[in-house]
């Protein structure tokens, strides 16, 4: 019996030499009723020939190109002709579980409350693709939080102060709420899913975290990418605290906002 189509949306810039792995992986999902738009953001390397071989392949892959104007353009393009009733994000350079669109999908299905259910993201250095670690294991600049919860609302807006609660691709959306909460903002050049899963809140999505075995996302490290600017990273992440902070009600702001902008706006960076 056919399920509702999930709609996966690969933005790609500069990644043909990744690309292919990921498409792969997309191939493999236990879940067969997808389809996948691959959004070329104006790439000056072989995407469009990768994308082609496997178009060639499997008609689910659709292949759309604008020119270069960002991560969160790309995605909106994905979403602008996504026709499925639920929406994978999933980035050029990364995996998912075979399991994931099968298990996640099972989730909202059983239960119409939740508007997006994520599990857990596990990192692995791009010279040992087979090895994977919790981000604490392979980095120092973010400590060990419990930000993962479930809930709606204050619930999850207060995690969402602290730090960005999940990567992008660890998420299932209904397409419901993308178009209740419309597209991402193009102004953002990095973090733009960590403010985009705070206009989720704010319109009360209600979130569901089951990280049960065969829901992971595989995140790429150890090469260039979007994360390597960190002084950009920081006054982004600045940007979206004041945004939330202007949304918030007045009794989460003893929520020590202060304390949180010196703790991103450090001295090395001389913003304040």
């Amino acid at each position: 019996m056919n399920r509702p189509l999930t709609t996966i949306i690969v933005p790609c810039y500069n990644y043909a030499h990744f690309l292919g792995h990921t498409l792969e992986n997309i191939r493999t999902q236990q879940f067969a009723d997808w389809e996948c738009i691959i959004v070329d953001d104006g790439s000056t390397d072989d995407t469009d020939k990768v994308t082609a071989a496997f178009i060639q392949i499997d008609e689910r892959f659709r292949y759309i190109r604008q020119d270069n104007k960002g991560l969160a353009a790309a995605r909106n393009a994905g979403i602008h002709r996504a026709r499925g009733a639920y929406i994978q994000f999933l980035d050029s350079d990364d995996f998912i579980h075979p399991s994931k669109l099968d298990k996640q999908v099972a989730i909202l299905e059983a239960d119409n409350k939740i508007d997006i259910t994520y599990g857990r993201s596990l990192f692995f250095h791009t010279s040992e693709p087979t090895k994977y670690y919790p981000f604490r294991d392979i980095s120092r600049r973010r400590k060990s939080r419990q930000l993962q919860t479930s809930g709606a609302g204050r619930v999850i807006l207060k995690k969402l102060l602290v730090n960005n609660i999940m990567e992008v691709s660890c998420a299932l959306l209904r397409k419901r709420l993308v178009d209740q909460v419309g597209d991402f903002d193009e102004s953002y050049k990095s973090y733009e899913d960590w403010h985009y899963w705070i206009r989720c809140a704010l319109n009360n999505a209600y979130f569901d975290y089951s990280p049960v075995e065969g829901t992971e996302t595989y995140i790429r490290t150890g090469h260039q990418s979007m994360m390597s600017n960190k002084k950009k990273l920081t006054l982004y992440g600045i940007r979206i605290r004041k945004y939330l902070y202007r949304h918030i009600d007045p009794s989460m702001r003893v929520y020590n906002f202060g304390r949180l902008l010196k703790l991103y706006a450090r001295k090395t960076f001389k913003i304040y």
